[in-house]
């Protein structure tokens, strides 16, 4: 595919020319989820980034205004989406490590008793939050979002996430405060 067809494509496909979008997927997709594997090295898990790549690519067709070439853009976005999901894969392994005892921490009865105990008093304050508070922490303690990206996704303001976000750690603090 030329340069001068490409640009006939995306300006097809930003008026909902879905052919057009088709043509530049089929065209782009596998050697995309090729370089997506570098980063992630697993394929499935590559390809769901390109998918979802492809997906926001189609949702926001209309805003697209490429600076560089169209073939950056994506591979830019591909590696900044891996990127994401490493890191939240990061998160979420290291959430797992501070909420689960290890196996020394098990064989103690009181330890164990008092784990269970943080995890009940947690879960409870989790539930009494407000349900976009605890939407909004949970998006960005155990999913890694960003502010910005929280913002993003509850389509709220970045100044009304952080006022959630301080909020509820406010509340986990006060809730916690025994076990502190």
């Amino acid at each position: 595919m030329n340069e001068n067809e490409l640009k006939v494509l995306i300006a097809k496909m930003k008026t909902g020319d879905r052919e057009s979008f088709n043509r530049i997927f089929r065209h782009y997709y596998s050697p995309l989820v090729r370089f997506c594997v570098r980063f992630v090295g697993d394929a499935d898990q590559a390809a769901e980034i390109v998918q979802d790549l492809f997906v926001k690519l189609w949702t926001n067709r209309e805003k697209l205004n490429f600076t560089s070439s169209f073939e950056s853009y994506m591979l830019r976005s591909v590696r900044n989406a891996a990127i994401t999901y490493i890191n939240k894969e990061k998160a979420h392994a290291e959430a797992h490590e501070r909420i689960y005892v290890d196996e020394s921490d098990a064989n103690d009865p009181s330890e164990t008793l008092q784990s269970n105990n943080l995890e009940v008093s947690y879960q409870k304050i989790l539930a009494t939050m407000p349900e976009k508070r605890r939407e909004v922490f949970l998006a960005s303690r155990f999913d890694g979002l960003k502010y910005a990206e929280i913002a993003d996704k509850f389509g709220l303001s970045q100044k009304t996430v952080e006022a959630h976000m301080s909020a509820a750690i406010k509340q986990l603090r006060e809730g916690l405060k025994a076990y502190l």
